[in-house]
């Protein structure tokens, strides 16, 4: 199950290296049955990039939906019916430009909800 988070997390990295012309901030936590990766790629200080992956670690089947909510200190990011597929699922995916950007040394929450339960988490950077 750790190879594939990892391979998960990599092939993530490697889709946003493209991207980079700035600073990229690579959050992650755990909590009972889920690892969120969240990848933030910021330019220009006013511009950013933002790419998440949340992994079912959970002893029983993964579900096949999920809710998500993303809190960071300048908004929230919600998402509802995300597809799980072999565990995996992509959330918080966009990006804006002249907008308020997250700072590397944010403690990100993020709250997952399927099949009736929930679970909290913080992400953070690997300082």
């Amino acid at each position: 199950m750790l190879v594939k988070k990892m391979i998960m997390f990599l092939v993530l990295l490697f889709i946003l290296t493209g991207c980079v012309n700035g600073d990229r901030y690579t959050f992650s936590g755990s909590s009972e049955n889920w690892d969120v990766f969240y990848v933030v790629d910021v330019s220009d200080g006013t511009n950013q990039v933002e790419d998440g992956i949340v992994t079912y670690t959970g002893e029983d089947d993964p579900p096949e939906t999920i809710e998500y909510k993303l809190e960071a200190n300048l908004g929230t990011s919600e998402g509802t019916g995300i597809t799980i597929k072999d565990g995996t699922g992509s959330i918080a995916n966009g990006a804006c430009r002249g907008c308020a950007v997250i700072q590397e040394d944010e403690e990100i929450k993020v709250e997952i909800t399927w099949n009736g339960q929930t679970e909290n988490l913080i992400v953070t950077t690997d300082k």
